[in-house]
């Protein structure tokens, strides 16, 4: 069984678990809190997709992680959704801008299933 495995990335438990259950009737799902535990697993599991929330430990430590996979040739071709409420919670709109950095897709939170999965799927092919 040739299986995708899509690492997510947060340190909101509630939404980890209900993202994965989403997830898992697709692919393999594993799930880290924060940079450094994200870092270990990719490179233990090289997933084929990454979902990264933009705060946890710090302020901006999803864009960091996303930075050093994208600079490190290893991981720079691995598919990375940015999936945050950010908006919300700061009442503006995040664009996504390729010099700061790059991820293939930005979600705001709450994300509809269907649009989850279907992201998902667009980004591991």
């Amino acid at each position: 069984m040739n299986e995708k495995t899509v690492l997510v990335v947060d340190d909101d438990e509630v939404f980890v678990l209900a993202v994965s259950a989403v997830l898992k009737t697709r692919y393999r799902v594993l799930s880290a809190r924060n940079g450094p535990e994200a870092h270990q697993l990719v490179h233990d599991e090289n997933p084929d997709c990454i979902i990264l929330d933009v705060m946890m430990d710090y302020l901006s430590e999803g864009f960091d992680i996303a930075r050093r996979l994208r600079q490190n040739p290893a991981t720079t071709r691995i598919p990375i959704l940015m999936l945050t409420g950010v908006d919300k919670v700061y009442n503006l709109r995040m664009e996504v801008e390729d010099s700061w950095v790059t991820v293939d897709r930005y979600l705001a939170k709450p994300v509809e299933p269907a649009a989850l999965l279907q992201t998902v799927d667009d980004l591991v092919g």
